[in-house]
């Protein structure tokens, strides 16, 4: 099996987040990949199989099970697409559990569209602010769970307690994010992804959360046009589009292979 590891939303190697991309002969069990996606222990792990001229089937398994839509690991997935198996190709689209993903390629950059996710307001807990050391503004739902804060530097220094992320949302994601206007970072908002439900603490750069994040920073900053910076400890840079009309968003980066190999089985 065609392995490669990718680092996505990131131009330096070891920046942005790792994407193991498995490239697929014909589907295999689903035990399967998810022993792969065990055995490499990454956020998420992608598994492509090719349908036609520029077009993939995609599923993606993070160390705890499947999972609906991965943003970082669809553009490694799009990076192996371009650079070692339809370099011809200005855009490729996969067939995935979210639905149509599409990836066009501009240069070295790489734009995804994706869903957009509308979020609704959620209660949040007494004790949340306290245990969390930040002040929550608002709190949304989509398929994660965003808080919304005003301290860029409190965000940077959060490391909270398992057990709060999962008493949070016991299913998916806490997304902390927060303006960054006043502070010293050069971009509109930043974010930071916890997500131990999926057997992963912290999700390096995390595409899928942007398709809540957009949308909502959009409304809040009266703009269609941003740039998010997941301050992690690896970080990562999305130039992100609210496409209202289409109800889809766009985020682009960039990616670099760290490695391409084989997976004996």
């Amino acid at each position: 099996m065609k392995y490669y590891i990718v680092d996505a939303f990131t131009d330096k190697l070891f920046g942005g987040n790792q994407a193991g991309v498995c490239v697929l002969d014909a589907p295999i069990d689903a035990e399967l990949m998810q022993n792969i996606a065990i055995e490499n222990n990454f956020s998420e792990t992608a598994f492509l199989v090719n349908k036609g001229p520029g077009d993939y089937d995609l599923r993606w398994f993070t160390p705890g099970g499947e999972i609906d839509f991965c943003g970082h690991a669809t553009m490694g997935s799009a990076y192996v697409v371009k650079h070692f198996l339809e370099p011809e190709l200005d855009q490729v689209h996969f067939s995935a559990m979210c639905g149509d993903l599409f990836v066009r390629y501009e240069g070295d950059l790489q734009v995804m569209n994706a869903p957009r996710w509308v979020g609704k307001p959620k209660e949040i807990g007494a004790d949340w602010e306290e245990r969390l050391g930040i002040r929550i503004l608002d709190c949304v739902k989509t398929r994660d769970t965003v808080l919304v804060t005003d301290d860029v530097e409190k965000i940077r220094a959060m490391h909270p307690a398992g057990d709060l992320i999962t008493e949070i949302d016991p299913e998916w994601c806490v997304i902390v994010t927060a303006p960054a206007a006043g502070s010293s970072e050069d971009c509109d908002f930043v974010c930071r992804v916890f997500c131990l439900p999926d057997s992963i603490y912290e999700d390096p750069v995390t595409g899928s959360a942007h398709s809540t994040l957009i949308p909502y920073w959009s409304e809040k900053m009266g703009k269609t046009h941003l740039v998010s910076h997941q301050i992690s400890r690896r970080g990562g840079v999305l130039v992100c589009d609210d496409l209202k009309d289409s109800d889809r968003v766009e985020m682009a980066g960039k990616c670099v292979c760290y490695l391409q190999g084989e997976i004996q089985l």
